[in-house]
């Protein structure tokens, strides 16, 4: 189980991500248990193995791309990892930003942190 609160930026960091507000909304949009809002705010929640998780995030846009996307809480690997896709990664990396720490980590490094007991953010 992940555990974070993080904010994704494009390669390098603070460019915008790849992807568009309205296509990251659709995709999000499209998984099951995934509440969106029209202004870009969503909450996803489920369970895996008998434990409850639940993501909140936002899309934060600029002109025709995301600025950020701001993430927190926690959820199997699985889950995360169909929230980046909505994102068009793998194919455009990310930039795993710890706005408590205001570190900024690549992908194995935040993975290893958001997996570890204390997870990536409060």
């Amino acid at each position: 189980m992940y555990r974070f609160r993080i904010t994704l930026y494009g390669v390098p960091p603070p460019e915008p991500l790849a992807a568009t507000f309205t296509a990251a909304a659709e995709a999000l949009a499209a998984l099951p248990r995934l509440f969106f809002e029209p202004d870009g705010s969503f909450v996803w929640a489920g369970s895996a193995a008998g434990e409850a998780w639940q993501v909140d995030g936002n899309l934060i846009d600029r002109g025709d791309r995301l600025a950020y996307v701001e993430l927190s809480g926690r959820c199997p690997p699985e889950q995360f990892d169909a929230l980046l896709r909505a994102l068009d990664w793998p194919q455009a990396p990310l930039a795993f930003h710890l706005p408590q720490s205001g570190r900024t980590l690549g992908e194995s490094a935040f993975r290893d942190l958001a997996g570890s007991p204390h997870g990536a953010g409060p």
